[in-house]
């Protein structure tokens, strides 16, 4: 819709502000979406006031409402991570192993297990140390 229409009658007006009222909108965005001046409208409010005409009252503007169109642009500095010195971070040590839990050594003999050995297995390689000692 546009302003250049330059006359629209009473009833023409009343449908367009019960529109503007209903769509959720305030009147500002609802004339900016559909190419009407907030003045021109305002007017028409008033006209249809003075000949008695029930206008719907404007819908206030809630600030906490999420599901407004407008929305608000807010500047965010990204700041990338701290880093340690690598003066922090301890050096690997390149001959320790630690992909094991437990670490048997008997005589010249050394086992290394992991989380994920068989119970059975181990039982069975204990048993057989021990036969051993």
């Amino acid at each position: 819709m546009s302003d250049r229409k330059s006359y629209r009658t009473l009833d023409e007006w009343f449908a367009l502000i019960q529109e503007c009222r209903k769509s959720g909108m305030t009147d500002a965005q609802w004339c900016l979406a559909n190419g009407i001046s907030r003045h021109t409208l305002n007017k028409a409010i008033t006209r249809l006031r003075k000949r008695s005409y029930a206008i719907p009252s404007q819908k206030p503007h809630d600030i906490y409402d999420l599901t407004s169109p407008s929305q608000d642009v807010v500047k965010v500095d990204i700041v990338p991570d701290v880093q340690p010195s690598g003066e922090m971070i301890p050096k690997t040590v390149q001959h320790i192993d630690n992909s094991h839990m437990i670490e048997i050594t008997f005589g010249d003999i050394h086992i290394s297990l992991s989380n994920g050995a068989d119970p059975v297995l181990v039982s069975k390689t204990l048993s057989l140390l021990r036969s051993y000692a």
